[in-house]
């Protein structure tokens, strides 16, 4: 079978929504697929629910592998890729039944290195569909790309996702372009980052096809689990300027990386304050003042306070005033005033 896409899902302990995803997988219009689920030291029932479905359907290979994260799995599964084109499905998340067809026939037809398309999601326990950032429906080539799509990956999460988007296969084998290990945040967005800036010409449809699931357990798990904070903090001070280019100089590069930091300390401090976390007030506060006091929050707001406050709405620009002058009565108030106006 000549394989048109290869599309890799690595599994951890997926076992509870494995078989939606399968499901979805094997009803795919597009038939000259293959799936590559690599297994990474999962200790529920994962392996044997793949091993089943490899009996059914022989364009299924499952490889196993020790316990070594997601980017080490996907590279893996890059390893195994023989598709024109490559995806890729997280395995607790599930697809429409065109999905990889709709993407392959539009990559095809535009000679597309990259194709990404849009994707439902659920908060607050109502699903909406996302919406990129570029406009719908225009292929945009290398002068686009460096210029404006690079810029985006670099100061803003919104374009990270891999899970959305088709890449074309010599893309990522030619520029032997993998996933970085060791990166606690953003490793998708360094991968996306990577080929954007080697693509000629990309494509973002109005096409919604991909169902993201939120199946990550309780929010205070997950404080108690990771330091978010710590991850943000690395990843702004991860070094983006091998992705420069003639219209991303080092202090273009340093301001996008701050204002990301920003927007999502901001975001993160909602996240401490919401009802949802259940967080004792005193370790609220603790979070709370890790941010604040930080020396790279200070550092930021000396430098960029001035430009940031002008590109932000009047609630961030109250938050970050609050920051900037260690505030935290204010941050305290407007925040559980947001809460309330929201009725969170």
């Amino acid at each position: 079978m000549n394989v048109k896409v290869s599309v890799i899902i690595p599994m951890y302990n997926a076992a509870a929504h494995l078989e939606q995803c399968v499901a979805s997988l094997l009803a795919q219009t597009l038939v000259h697929c293959d799936y590559i689920f690599v297994n990474d030291g999962s200790k529920d029932e994962s392996q044997s629910i793949i091993e089943h479905y490899q009996k059914i359907d022989p364009r299924i290979l499952l490889i196993n592998q020790e316990n070594q994260g997601v980017s080490v799995a996907r590279n893996t599964g890059l390893k195994y890729a023989k598709g024109d084109y490559i995806g890729f499905v997280d395995a607790d998340d599930f697809i429409a039944n065109d999905y990889f067809e709709q993407l392959y026939q539009t990559a095809v037809a535009l000679d597309l290195d990259v194709v990404s398309c849009n994707y439902y999601f659920t908060n607050s326990g109502r699903r909406y569909a996302s919406k990129a950032p570029f406009a719908e429906g225009v292929v945009f080539e290398k002068e686009f790309i460096e210029e404006n799509i690079v810029a985006q990956l670099i100061g803003d999460d919104n374009l990270n996702s891999i899970w959305n988007k088709l890449y074309k296969s010599s893309l990522i084998v030619g520029n032997a372009i993998s996933f970085p290990q060791g990166v606690a945040l953003g490793e998708d967005g360094l991968f996306n980052l990577d080929c954007f800036s080697k693509a000629h010409r990309v494509f973002f449809t109005s096409y919604v096809g991909y169902h993201y699931q939120e199946v990550q357990g309780s929010a205070t798990r997950a404080l108690q689990t990771k330091n978010y904070f710590k991850r943000i903090e690395e990843d702004y001070q991860q070094d983006y300027t091998l992705f420069g280019n003639k219209y991303l100089d080092a202090e273009k590069i340093a301001f996008l990386k701050a204002k990301k930091f920003i927007k999502k300390i901001i975001a993160l401090l909602h996240f401490y304050y919401d009802p949802v976390t259940n967080l004792a007030q005193l370790q609220k506060r603790q979070l709370r003042n890790e941010v604040v006091y930080h020396q790279t929050t200070k550092k930021i707001l000396e430098r960029y306070y001035n430009v940031l406050f002008l590109q932000k709405s009047k609630y961030e620009q109250i938050i970050l005033f609050a920051l900037k002058y260690k505030s935290t009565f204010i941050i305290d108030w407007v925040i559980a005033y947001s809460n309330f106006r929201n009725k969170k």
